[in-house]
């Protein structure tokens, strides 16, 4: 048996509605939930897979390499299952969907402390998390603020796969996520807090990195 069959025969075995895309068994289209389709390509493996995600809507979502473990630390020669990649995928969808944020009400609240004592410049954090709950926050090597924006640098930051969300403050005091937002530091992590001034737990959004809000509730 070589890699490739091996690696559908894990597949099939965990999930058996999956269907090969053009009769190549490298190539697998999974249900997930709510409609939407894992579609992943690993015709080339031990290299890293192509992996998309879409929705029921149809829409396709590429760069998951951003936030999926498993595919953002992929070394050919130490490659993974593709099995793995796929419940690693699950996993996250399925917390995001499931509206299971919880953050620390300490940290939350020291986070818009910083907001008030930095504004009007933006704060922007990475948001350490086990499971889907937040337990630490932590400022990016060399991200830059301003009164407008906020970037940061992944390349600087040590890989970590606890770190699965961001934070940032909008001194506009709309805490709803701009197109900028979307199209850059949306898409590096599962999700996304926002802060709106005047820096207040009712002024605080959580969102998917699509954009869709999520609920977030606070623990002791």
């Amino acid at each position: 048996m070589d890699y490739i069959e091996e690696q559908y025969q894990k597949i099939i075995e965990a999930y058996p509605n999956a269907v090969i895309i053009d009769n190549f068994i490298s190539h697998v289209k999974i249900p997930i939930n709510n409609g939407s389709f894992i579609d992943i390509d690993y015709k080339n493996y031990p290299k890293k897979p192509k992996v998309s995600l879409i929705n029921a809507k149809g829409q396709i979502y590429k760069k998951l390499n951003n936030f999926i473990p498993t595919l953002s630390s992929w070394k050919t020669k130490k490659a993974l299952g593709i099995i793995e990649v796929i419940n690693d995928i699950v996993t996250v969808i399925s917390n995001i969907a499931s509206n299971k944020i919880t953050i620390k009400k300490e940290l939350l609240y020291g986070i818009l402390a910083l907001c008030r004592e930095h504004h009007p410049r933006e704060i922007l954090g990475l948001l350490r998390a086990e499971g889907s709950t937040v337990t630490e926050f932590i400022l990016p090597p060399g991200a830059l603020t301003s009164a407008s924006s906020g970037v940061f640098f992944p390349d600087r930051i040590p890989f970590d796969l606890s770190l699965k969300g961001t934070i940032h403050s909008h001194p506009s005091g709309n805490p709803n996520p701009s197109p900028k937002d979307l199209e850059s530091i949306f898409k590096k992590m599962p999700f996304h807090f926002i802060v709106g001034h005047p820096y207040t737990l009712s002024n605080t959004k959580c969102f998917d990195r699509v954009g869709n809000e999520i609920n977030f509730t606070l623990i002791t």
